[in-house]
């Protein structure tokens, strides 16, 4: 029988990016160039009007014409000063590009998914209210309500007009039991990550039911529109 498990050509490309990304360097006075067997990736750091703060495109080459699905395969951009808490997703497009705004000066860490991550808009100014209120409580009390691609996983933001806004996440499926989660709340206009978070699929006093939650901030300091997108993670900490 023919063999199946070989990567395609394009998906060959994508993996060798994945592995070339995380040994580059973003800095603002200089740009990064790595190649390898199936792609060339560039990175091109160039300074705004204002010589405070730099934009960079980022490229991403597949030799031999392949067809390489690049579209919505995120990128996330770290600081390496940790204590400056600066991160950055953007997505390439389906030509392999990217391109960042703004950036702090200073130098960064950068790193590619091998699959796209799907963005769901919260926080934003028409929420769905929570049906079971007056018509008072509604204008206080505000929620979001989604859930994972495979439905697995479901999650929900709560917020009150001056109050805590909450982040939770819960789900009946056993094998994601003591799993690790990551969310992130993502401005759509400049991309940067507005507040970036991790929790553990803790049993609940129902059985068969696991859930993990947080509060981030007031309504105040998270007035939106923001995306949310998350990734689960294994049980070990591993995707």
């Amino acid at each position: 029988m023919p063999n199946n498990t070989e990567p395609s050509p394009g998906q060959t490309a994508i993996e060798e990016a994945a592995h070339l990304f995380p040994q580059m360097r973003l800095s603002h006075h200089q740009g990064a160039y790595a190649e390898g067997r199936y792609v060339a990736i560039s990175v091109d750091p160039r300074w705004n009007a204002d010589a405070l703060t730099f934009c960079v495109q980022l490229s991403c080459l597949a030799f031999g014409h392949r067809r390489v699905a690049w579209d919505r395969l995120p990128i996330q951009i770290a600081s390496e000063d940790k204590s400056a808490g600066i991160h950055v997703l953007t997505r390439l497009n389906a030509r392999g590009q990217a391109f960042v705004p703004q950036l702090s000066p200073g130098d960064y860490r950068l790193t590619l998914r091998l699959k796209p991550l799907r963005r769901v808009s919260v926080l934003s100014v028409a929420p769905d209210r929570l049906a079971a209120q007056s018509a008072d409580e509604r204008e206080e009390r505000q929620v979001w309500r989604g859930e994972s691609e495979d439905g697995t996983l479901l999650w929900s933001i709560e917020a009150e007009e001056e109050g805590d806004v909450q982040v939770a996440f819960e789900t009946n499926a056993e094998r994601l039991a003591g799993a690790v989660l990551v969310f992130s709340l993502v401005d759509p206009t400049s991309q940067q990550i507005r507040y970036r978070h991790e929790l553990t699929l803790e049993p609940t006093r129902d059985p068969g039911k696991w859930e993990a939650w947080c509060s981030i901030g007031s309504r105040t300091e998270f007035q939106g529109p923001y995306e949310l997108e998350f990734e689960i993670l294994g049980a070990d900490g591993n995707v």
